[in-house]
């Protein structure tokens, strides 16, 4: 009896340490017995975070409360367009994509508040792109938003000896609206798309249906973005 009881006890404790031990890398402890101190929202705790933004900076752009005018223009950047498939890439592709994209945009001009929508001119903004380029790009071109765009695809091929083959893309869009007059980015969605086509006579290969595919998809992102996009111009107040 006093060998079971041993063996039992044993057991018990093995089992005790593995969950202990199995635990341990997902817990989170509390602060050390000396960290009793509040914490001072009025700075950073990490100080050299002040050399990008000020303390004072960031309290005033979480504190600000953005207002629309009644009417805004909405330029449209398309940051980038990425593929899979870079090796068959070739110039004018990625226009391709942009129209597909701007198909959708265009619907921003159902809300009352949008009287036009447009593509920011790319002439005005250098290669490397950041958020204080944007802004005075789009105060140049008298935008009061400027809607980011950023879309990525991934494609599958599926060759048949008999019956005709096809292709399917995935679209990623991501979507970022920066608000020109404070710096500030109201809005942000992220959506997918996905298309499936046949290849069509007169395609020279899958490329060609690939791409045909990849409009489907990036239009089918676009316009999920859109939509959302639409329902928060809605619950806008006016200024």
């Amino acid at each position: 009896m006093k060998d079971r009881e041993l063996f039992a006890t044993k057991h018990l404790f093995l089992l005790a340490a593995l969950v202990l031990s199995g635990c341990g890398h997902v817990s989170t402890y509390g602060p050390p017995p000396g960290a009793v101190n509040p914490v001072d929202n009025s700075r950073s705790l990490i100080t050299a975070d002040a050399k990008i933004l000020s303390d004072q900076d960031i309290e005033r752009i979480l504190t600000a409360r953005i207002e629309v005018p009644d009417k805004i223009r909405i330029a449209v950047l398309y940051l980038s367009h990425e593929r899979d498939r870079e090796w068959w890439w070739q110039p004018g592709f990625n226009e391709d994509a942009s129209r597909s994209a701007l198909v959708p945009v265009q619907r921003l001009v159902d809300n009352e508040r949008v009287f036009d929508v447009s593509f920011l001119p790319s002439f005005l903004l250098p290669a490397q792109k950041s958020v204080p380029l944007i802004r005075e790009a789009a105060a140049r071109y008298q935008a009061d938003w400027v809607l980011i765009v950023k879309t990525s695809t991934r494609d599958f091929w599926k060759d048949r000896v008999l019956g005709k083959d096809e292709a399917r893309v995935l679209c990623d869009a991501e979507c970022a609206v920066l608000d020109v007059r404070s710096g500030t980015i109201p809005y942000t969605s992220f959506a997918t798309g996905e298309a499936t086509v046949f290849k069509a006579k007169g395609e020279y290969s899958l490329s060609e249906t690939s791409l045909r595919a990849e409009g489907q998809a990036v239009e089918q992102a676009m316009t999920t973005n859109i939509a959302g996009l639409l329902e928060f111009l809605g619950r806008l107040e006016g200024p």
